[in-house]
């Protein structure tokens, strides 16, 4: 009987959903890795066993095909003799019948032995090939997760780099502002200093008729001393 026959029940009640129930973060991903690795050996000890299993569900049930038709032949072959009157000949073939008879007793047990393992073989397969498709399944989706955690882990490292300069940038615009407040205060005082400088209009009107006068060299006032006179020539 094949090894992995007797491994029957522990393949069947494999599950992966109860093996990464008892995982944990840190091993899930290695976990599923050793039972995708254990499940396909197991799928290629089958697929090599199983051609040999079935084989030989085949040849007990050709060799349980031929008793049963040894019997029906016997059993034929003695109520022949009975109607030609051949008594020692029909006890001859009942002899043959009940020695086949016994021989299809034990074929049938070999057949059915055979043909259960046969349908086990059938029944693991399937449920292996279900297994690592699930299992396939699921590795994907732990890595899709490990790669979002990864992603919100660089995000959360960037954002906190981004705030500490954040805060970098936020003090260098209160010292812009101190900066800006002291020049502010040196021009309010200079301002103030010659508004209330008494010499400080009289310099401004020297400033302002150093040249002969603004109203004197107005180009607006000239223009506009022009302009009158052509209108009063005009009238």
């Amino acid at each position: 009987m094949p090894n992995i026959i007797t491994r029957f029940a522990d393949i069947m009640s494999a599950n992966i959903n109860s093996v990464l129930s008892k995982a944990e973060a840190k091993n899930a991903d290695k976990l599923l890795e050793k039972y995708i690795a254990d499940a396909r050996r197991d799928l290629d000890q089958l697929k090599s066993e199983t051609a040999a299993v079935i084989a030989e569900e085949m040849a007990q049930g050709r060799k349980l095909a031929d008793a049963e038709a040894d019997v029906s032949k016997y059993a034929q072959y003695a109520e022949a003799a009975v109607r030609a009157g051949n008594d020692d000949d029909a006890r001859k073939f009942l002899g043959y019948k009940q020695q086949a008879a016994a021989k299809l007793t034990e074929l049938q047990a070999a057949y059915q032995r055979a043909k259960e393992n046969s349908e086990k073989m059938r029944l693991m397969s399937q449920k292996l090939t279900e297994e690592i498709e699930a299992a396939n399944s699921k590795m994907s989706e732990l890595k899709a997760k490990m790669s979002v955690a990864q992603s919100q882990e660089r995000a959360q490292q960037l954002n906190s780099r981004l705030g500490n300069a954040g805060s970098s940038l936020d003090n260098m615009d209160s010292l812009f502002d101190a900066v800006q407040k002291r020049i502010d205060t040196i021009d309010a005082k200079a301002q103030l200093a010659e508004d209330l400088d008494p010499e400080a209009e009289r310099r401004e009107l020297e400033r302002k008729y150093a040249l002969g006068g603004a109203a004197a060299n107005d180009p607006v006032e000239d223009e506009l001393a022009k302009l009158k006179a052509a209108m009063n020539a005009n009238q």
